[in-house]
C-alpha cells in the first residue's frame, strides 16, 4: 500500500471568486476533485490511465458542509481521507484547510462508484483501487 496521500496545496485564484468578494462555491467541489485525481495518481490509479482503460470514477453523493469562506489568493491544503470500499462502491472524506490559520473552510463525504465507459454503466472497483481506499 503506497504512503500516505499528503493532500494537495492550492492558491484561490481571482477569477475564482464572485460577485461578494469570496471563493464561490462551485470551486470548492473541483478543488475536492482536483484532490480526488492526486490521491488516485499517488495510490497507483490515474485517472486518465483508468479512462484509457474504459473505467472511471463517478460521484453519487457530495456531502459538503462549507464553514468559512476563503478570499482572493488564500492556500488551501486539501486533503482525502479513504472511509471504506465495497466491491462496487467508496466512500472518501475531504477536508479543506486554510494554511494560513488552519481553519478548515469545507469538509466533504464523497461516496463514488466507478463506471464502464463503454457500457456506460457502475462495475466492480479495480482491485488496485479497493486497495487504495481500503476494506
Amino acid at each position: 500500500m503506497p504512503e500516505r496521500f499528503p493532500g494537495i496545496t492550492i492558491r484561490v485564484p481571482s477569477s475564482h471568486i464572485d460577485m461578494f468578494g469570496h471563493c464561490n462555491h462551485a470551486r470548492y467541489l473541483e478543488y475536492f476533485e482536483w484532490a480526488r485525481f492526486a490521491w488516485a495518481a499517488h495510490g497507483g490509479s490515474p485517472i486518465p490511465e483508468m479512462v484509457k482503460n474504459g473505467l472511471g470514477p463517478a460521484i453519487l453523493r457530495a456531502d459538503v458542509r462549507y464553514r468559512r469562506e476563503c478570499l482572493y489568493d488564500d492556500e488551501l491544503h486539501v486533503s482525502v481521507e479513504p472511509l471504506s470500499a465495497r466491491r462496487d462502491i467508496g466512500r472518501l472524506r475531504q477536508v479543506i484547510t486554510r494554511t494560513a490559520d488552519n481553519e478548515v473552510v469545507a469538509e466533504a463525504e464523497m461516496t463514488f462508484v466507478m463506471i464502464d465507459l463503454v457500457a456506460r454503466k457502475a462495475t466492480k472497483l479495480p482491485a488496485v483501487f479497493l486497495t487504495q481506499v481500503g476494506r
